[in-house]
């Protein structure tokens, strides 16, 4: 009991780190528990909305008719910077106790063996210690930047706009072209990026805790020898993809009403998503199915020798009649016995290779796709909407 005291002692907190967590904590941003998250999420919304709306209404390209599209009428202004970036900092308030309590949870449950708990506390420091890493957050640093600008450059725009100024076949940024280019997008880039890393950090940690002397049962309720646990983690991430898929589809509806793209076209890339959500977030349970494979593979084994043991003394005692002490057969527990024990058999057979529900996965299919359906609003009437949501959910 003491060794779980000591490893709950240092949870695997992935999101309270980092040389940005530590600068906003000498900023006074964040506190020893308190990391006034929704304070955070409303800042980085004024730091990038509010500059671009007065610097864009400064030139006269927040509405009107100046430009095509002014600064108010631009959907991907208020997805990305009012909704997707507060959402990516409030989900650290969300997947981080998740995901601390899961990792904890392998000690608790008794997963980890305590011959394997000073193993286990070497792999919670080395993850902790690459989330600290400075020259990974300068690497998402700048990548974010490079994904920025090549974002700029294949979507070039043939028009002026509330951020780009086009004259004798040039093109310049509006000063609020400039925050965007240099601040507010990057920023987006980063916020994404840094939660791919700590995505990242997570499998890695799985990882390691698989080379280690898992205690797994066959039998266990939850199909998965007693690693179901891990695929319910999985889930919480949905608010990630629901964050990610409005960033999306503000783009996307500019795209449809301004454009006159047609909603079908981006159909592929919708499909392409989710698939790729999907396998980024779940794939990388499979690393368990080895280890869950061999543990079904002994559990069919040992149940089976055991149930052929108790059949064989049930069909001797009751059907042969080799029952010396003459036992009635009414009270006794052996039909139950052994009835449990083909419950047992059955539990084993239906053990599943990955420690997954099939509800997380559509729970986080419909995180993905839940932003996108108002854009169902540009070729159905919200009337038939509303009849295809309750046909999904019924």
């Amino acid at each position: 009991m003491d060794g779980i005291a000591n490893l709950a002692a240092r949870p695997f907190l992935l999101m309270e780190g980092g040389p940005l967590f530590n600068i906003q904590k000498r900023l006074g941003l964040i506190r020893h528990n308190a990391p006034f998250l929704k304070r955070r999420a409303l800042l980085a919304a004024l730091l990038t909305w509010l500059p671009l709306l007065v610097l864009s209404a400064i030139q006269g390209r927040a509405f009107g008719h100046s430009v095509p599209i002014p600064f108010l009428r631009d959907f991907s202004t208020y997805t990305r910077f009012l909704l997707a970036v507060p959402l990516l900092l409030l989900a650290e308030n969300i997947l981080g106790p998740r995901i601390a309590q899961a990792a904890t949870h392998f000690v608790t449950s008794g997963v980890v063996v305590e011959k394997d708990f000073e193993q286990f506390d070497k792999i919670v420091g080395l993850g902790l210690r690459a989330r600290d890493s400075v020259l990974a957050e300068v690497v998402i640093a700048i990548l974010a930047y490079v994904f920025a600008f090549l974002a700029f450059q294949a979507t070039g725009v043939h028009v002026g706009t509330w951020y780009t100024i086009r004259a004798d076949g040039s093109q310049s940024f509006t000063w609020a072209g400039l925050w965007l280019v240099w601040f507010c997008v990057p920023l987006y880039h980063f916020l994404i990026l840094r939660w791919l890393w700590r995505l990242f950090l997570w499998f890695q940690f799985l990882a390691r805790v698989r080379k280690l002397e898992m205690q797994l049962f066959p039998t266990h309720p939850d199909g998965a020898g007693g690693l179901g646990f891990v695929g319910e983690a999985q889930r919480f991430f949905g608010i990630l993809l629901f964050a990610f898929s409005i960033g999306s589809a503000g783009v996307i509806a500019k795209e449809v009403m301004y454009d006159s793209i047609s909603l079908q076209t981006f159909a592929p890339s919708i499909a392409a998503y989710v698939v790729v959500a999907l396998i980024i977030v779940l794939g990388p349970l499979i690393i368990f199915t080895g280890t869950l494979l061999e543990t079904k593979r002994i559990g069919l084994q040992q149940y089976g020798t055991l149930a052929t043991t108790y059949t064989g003394s049930f069909h001797r005692k009751w059907i042969k009649r080799e029952n010396p002490d003459h036992d009635p057969l009414l009270g006794s527990g052996d039909i139950q016995s052994l009835a449990d024990l083909g419950n047992s058999y059955n539990y084993i057979e239906k053990m599943k290779p990955i420690p997954l529900e099939f509800r997380t996965v559509i729970h986080l299919i419909v995180a993905s796709l839940l932003p996108l359906t108002p854009l169902l609003l540009t070729v159905m009437s919200l009337k038939d909407v509303l009849k295809l949501l309750l046909k999904v959910v019924m």
